[in-house]
């Protein structure tokens, strides 16, 4: 892997019950945990009853970083009793490390040093219930030959009655305006092996992949904020296979006063704000469509020819860049590289967020855009049975 320079943090290691045959173990749980002595028992427990596992192939690790409450001492109280091996790494990350990504990447770092070179490695968050069928889901999926699983992520459905009202009614909009993107990206960009119907979440709370996979793109990118998405965007440029499952799901905290910045927990506090962006998946209707419209065309193109000199002088005066830009760009070995590069630089494919006041009314565009995606396939599907009556 291509290390990201640190400092070595002293870490205290605890290891719970089976200890295994010393050849690796093929399933590896990472868990990030600061301060969670209310929930990880939860969590915990919620991995501990796992269907269609053999728990002598699982180890979980717990990522303890500075933390400042019983959390250690509620996981020794229950380590006996859970059916797979445990290990604890209790750490104080100092200053600039301190953060969600260092935790997440000191946390897979640790579990991919358990793991046998064709294990998978799935994370989870500290306050986080994952479904009985999570492990097991997961495997399905990589097994289906892709690299990486994103799993489907719900808010505490208890917690989220505490809410506000405005709050609950802007998260339900953002809900169905994800939904709908998800499906009109689907359907204008199909990907074989992310195929509709799924989602678009990226998600640390229930992310899975492939030891191989991780290794090779050099680990989790420890990113202070959205860690979890540059461990995805990461996997892309690779030309990684993800797979966002709805088969794969966990229910997360929906409390406002979470532990990693930019967390689930502010984007709930902030959906009280008009002016504040929703989610960072979310971008305004048109925006979604020209990205995975020009996406799709541009992976046709790079298939056939590596972006030929006439093919580059008319995406260049589209993307608003150089042709020379672009004939740089289209040097990557890989496309997930080259459209990375694409995006960066064409002014026209800049990020457009809605806001929560624009959200309703982008929620009327992205509609009208599905329905005309929805309509396009059925005409599609249609054909080939005109064309056998015609013929007939």
């Amino acid at each position: 892997m291509t290390p990201y320079p640190r400092p070595d943090f002293p870490i205290s290691i605890e290891r719970f019950g089976p200890q295994g045959a010393g050849e690796g173990f093929p399933v590896v749980v990472a868990v990030p945990v600061k301060d969670e002595a209310e929930r990880i028992v939860a969590c915990l427990a919620s991995l501990a009853d796992q269907a269609e596992v053999d728990f002598a192939d699982v180890v979980v690790v717990l990522l303890l970083n500075n933390c400042r409450d019983a959390t250690l001492d509620e996981v020794r109280a229950v380590a006996p009793q859970l059916p797979f091996r445990l290990e604890t790494h209790s750490v104080d990350l100092p200053g600039p490390f301190a953060n969600a990504g260092w935790a997440r990447r000191l946390a897979m770092e640790a579990a991919a040093a358990l793991a046998t070179d064709d294990g998978v490695m799935l994370t989870t968050d500290a306050d986080t219930l994952v479904d009985e069928d999570w492990i097991a889901s997961s495997l399905r999926e990589i097994a289906k030959g892709v690299d990486a699983v994103a799993g489907y992520v719900m808010a505490n459905p208890m917690e989220l009655m505490d809410l506000p009202a405005a709050i609950l009614e802007r998260g339900a909009v953002e809900w169905e305006y994800q939904q709908l993107a998800a499906e009109l990206v689907a359907r204008v960009d199909p990907e074989l092996h992310d195929p509709w119907p799924r989602h678009n979440q990226n998600c640390g709370a229930s992310a899975a992949i492939s030891v191989a996979a991780y290794r090779r793109i050099g680990g989790l990118p420890p990113r202070p904020v959205g860690e979890d998405r540059a461990l995805f965007e990461a996997l892309r440029r690779a030309d990684g296979k993800i797979r966002h499952s709805l088969d794969v799901h966990v229910v997360t905290s929906a409390r406002t006063d979470g532990r990693a910045l930019g967390g689930l927990s502010d984007a709930i506090r902030l959906r009280g704000e008009p002016d504040h962006p929703c989610d960072e998946g979310l971008e305004v209707a048109v925006t979604t469509l020209r990205r995975a419209l020009w996406r799709a065309q541009m992976r046709m193109v790079w298939a056939a020819a590596r972006i030929d000199p006439a093919a580059a002088d008319c995406w260049a005066a589209k993307l608003g860049v150089s042709a020379g830009e672009l004939r740089r760009a289209a040097k990557q070995i890989c496309f997930g590289q080259f459209w990375h590069e694409v995006e960066a630089m064409s002014p026209r494919l800049a990020r457009r967020l809605v806001t929560g006041a624009e959200l309703k009314r982008e929620l009327r565009r992205i509609r009208r855009l599905v329905e005309a995606a929805r309509a396009r396939a059925r005409a599609a599907a249609a054909a080939p049975a005109k064309r056998r009556v015609a013929a007939a």
